[in-house]
């Protein structure tokens, strides 16, 4: 068991290089991630220094009687057409992008499609086979990527992660290893991990061109999720055993300033439900850079793996200014499918609700249905609880992956 544990470890560990979103380790039509499965790596202590603030927490506020304003996504299409579109042109200005998606291996090509509505065939992506507890688990060594603003595109060509300016002309190649972990909610820094185990993360400033190693990053400990606005990057911190996640150890690490960490402890337990846990789906940061956004789920056995929201769950907003905590129940799909074994008390499923994106408007939530109609987006006001249908997804064929902008 303890070697199966290691090298699942090993292989998530590789599979942030290549597609670190939380998501990395993909099973091909809608199948659970390997990475979710795989008990959860990380410091047998922390390190205490630097300002240390600890969250005080308190009880959800009442939800009011008054009607709350259904929020919209006006830049996204009301349905996506999956047209035969073009290669991208290997040069010039194309438009800003709003949103890549693609399908399974062997299956839709990454596509783009930019804000006049207009689509684009990306690089072919490359899979590779890996060891799981499911059958048929393959890891994406490529991810597309748009910033924020929908100005730069990131993808993986002839094995090198390239970023372009989709309005000009500008073009960064990086070197090779480096791929894509999360934008600054303002689209000017791209986090970047490192296939290097030796190696930290980067931050890299796409208008200058120029890179900063994170200082001080332990990858067995900390785990790079985040950039803010002023250019800190957030690391979060791991558990020495596999156990129910009830707090959570945050580090803001200033790359260039060279002043020592701020260490951020919240204690979660109060909104946490019996044999609830914080989930392993990668944290997102708010358009504003104040919060951040963390999955719960429920764990049975903690030994046997940690669930992902394939397997029922809500979201859990932590201000990191004002150290409120607020619980988003997660809306599903009125059209599910029978359930599957798993590791937890809420069986894996063929249905369940995906967080894709944080957007100044709301999260963008993808709702996955077993019918074989196609899913949609929605997006959640994670202020009100209020829910606004935005896309409607087809069925053939099957979009495995959206990522907008931002994501």
């Amino acid at each position: 068991m303890n070697e199966l544990r290691d090298m699942l470890g090993e292989v998530a560990e590789q599979a942030k290089v290549y597609d670190v979103t939380g998501r990395a380790v993909r099973v091909a039509r809608r199948r659970r991630l390997a990475v979710r499965l795989a008990p959860m790596a990380a410091a047998a202590a922390v390190v205490a220094f630097g300002a240390v603030a600890v969250v005080g927490l308190r009880p959800d506020p009442p939800v009011g009687q008054l009607a709350a304003v259904t929020p919209t996504v006006d830049w996204l299409p009301s349905r996506l057409d999956l047209p035969a579109p073009e290669p991208l042109p290997a040069t010039g200005p194309v438009g800003r992008g709003v949103l890549v998606y693609e399908g399974g291996p062997d299956e839709l090509a990454p596509v783009l499609l930019t804000e006049d509505g207009r689509q684009h065939r990306l690089a072919e992506p490359t899979w590779s086979p890996v060891p799981s507890y499911t059958p048929t688990v393959l890891v994406s060594h490529t991810r597309p990527t748009l910033s924020p603003d929908g100005r730069w595109l990131g993808e993986r060509r002839d094995g090198r992660y390239v970023v372009r300016d989709l309005t000009g002309t500008t073009r960064h190649q990086l070197a090779d290893g480096l791929s894509p972990i999360v934008w600054s909610p303002e689209s000017r820094w791209l986090l970047l991990g490192n296939r290097d185990d030796n190696a930290p993360p980067v931050r890299f400033d796409v208008t200058s061109g120029e890179q900063r190693p994170v200082p001080g990053v332990d990858r067995e400990r900390w785990s790079p999720v985040a950039v803010l606005p002023d250019g800190e990057v957030v690391l979060l911190g791991g558990l020495a055993e596999p156990t129910r996640r009830t707090s959570v150890e945050l580090r803001l690490v200033d790359p260039v300033g060279g002043a020592e960490p701020t260490r951020i402890q919240l204690d979660l337990r109060r909104h946490l439900r019996q044999l609830e846990s914080v989930g392993s789906e990668q944290p997102m940061l708010s358009p504003d850079g104040r919060s951040l956004l963390f999955s719960v789920v429920e764990v049975a056995d903690p030994r046997q793996g940690m669930p992902g929201l394939d397997h029922g769950g809500d979201l859990m907003r932590v201000d990191l200014t004002s150290n409120a905590v607020r619980r988003i129940e997660l809306p599903y799909s009125d059209r599910p499918g029978p359930a599957k074994a798993g590791p937890s008390p809420a069986a894996a499923r063929d249905w369940w609700t995906e967080p894709v994106g944080y957007l100044p408007e709301g999260v963008l939530l993808r709702l996955r249905t077993a019918d074989g109609a196609g899913d949609e987006l929605q997006v959640l006001d994670p202020g009100t609880g209020a829910v606004g249908r935005v896309t409607d997804l087809p069925a053939d064929p099957a979009v495995e992956f959206v990522r907008p902008r931002g994501s």
